[in-house]
């Protein structure tokens, strides 16, 4: 009897140890993948916000359009990335500015709504421009597309 309880449980063999290791790691990157997934999208209470109808819009034009759009409407990627460089300095320096000065940030405020609206309007003007421009047919087939993404976003919103 004192044999069965003196002896040692066998050695685990190294490769086995790795195997296991190896799974674990596998398991744990499974499970962050999973928990990450849920944290992104969320479930139906994280349903996000409808989108917007001038986003819908511009999305469910043919993709040279919305290249034209854009670039009519923004400038060019790197003029975009320029404006927002010195936008985000002048912010920053009216944030940091000592006495810090209220009406300054106002003013970039106002003038960053400003031209927000004044991009808004051009864009409708050019979305009307193009759709006006658009043989029977295409008209039919975007809204066609368009309806289709509605259908989509109603089906999401009541879920």
């Amino acid at each position: 009897m004192t044999e069965l309880i003196d002896r040692k449980p066998p050695r685990m063999r190294p490769w086995l140890r790795v195997l296991l290791g190896v799974s674990l790691a596998l398991n744990l990157a499974v499970a962050g993948l999973a928990v990450g997934a849920a944290i992104r999208f969320g479930g139906p209470e994280k349903a996000r916000a409808p989108q917007p109808l001038g986003a819908m819009l511009y999305r469910e034009l043919p993709r040279q359009d919305r290249r034209a759009l854009r670039d009519d409407n923004f400038g060019s990627r790197a003029e975009r990335a320029e404006r927002r460089r010195q936008d985000n300095a002048e912010l920053d320096a009216a944030l940091r500015a000592v006495p810090f000065d209220p009406e300054r940030v106002a003013a970039f405020l106002d003038e960053q709504a400003s031209r927000h609206h004044d991009l808004e309007q051009a864009m409708r003007k050019a979305w009307l421009h193009r759709v006006e421009g658009m043989s029977v047919a295409e008209r039919a087939a975007y809204a066609d597309r368009l309806a289709e993404a509605m259908a989509r976003h109603e089906h999401k919103d009541k879920r």
